[in-house]
């Protein structure tokens, strides 16, 4: 079922979709704290370009079957300390179907081939499933002021 999902670079096409999500689906925007106004494919795209640039971040669209579902992102990539956070979002239509957690999968991977080795992600308290999905990658989990610290060490690309 979750075979058919990928990360790819966003597009016009992708953009269009993903503001769909982000301007619509209101169990997101309460979730990512984002339901106070509507944005423009204009907007959506300069605000990722500034973040991604100042945060030395490549951010990606979520596919499924070809249609964006989301984002996820490898930000504050340090590659001579070999460490890179990671950051997503799927549509709720899409939650509960491991999705998330197959991308996740091909981004551990694709961080690897960067030669990342130490990633690490900041969690709302009530979001069970990313947790979870840490916890699948056996990530070090701690929790500080309502927030879990998750921390994955990588195995080496040839180990």
């Amino acid at each position: 079922m979750t075979d058919n999902i990928v990360f790819k670079k966003i597009d016009d096409d992708f953009a269009i979709q993903l503001l769909e999500i982000l301007n619509n689906d209101e169990k997101l925007q309460a979730e990512l704290g984002t339901n106070d106004h509507n944005i423009s494919k204009e907007e959506f795209i300069n605000h990722n370009n500034k973040w991604a640039t100042s945060t030395n971040s490549e951010i990606f669209t979520i596919v499924l079957n070809g249609r964006a579902i989301g984002t996820i992102s490898l930000s504050h990539q340090n590659l001579k300390e070999s460490k890179a956070q990671v950051g997503y979002w799927i549509g709720s239509y899409y939650w509960k179907n491991g999705y998330t957690s197959k991308v996740f999968s091909k981004i551990l991977d694709y961080a690897k081939r960067k030669g990342i080795k130490y990633l690490s992600a900041k969690i709302n308290e009530e979001n069970i499933a990313s947790k979870r999905i840490w916890e699948k990658y056996n990530a070090n989990i701690k929790i500080v002021d309502n927030r879990f610290y998750a921390n994955i060490i990588l195995p080496d690309i040839n180990g």
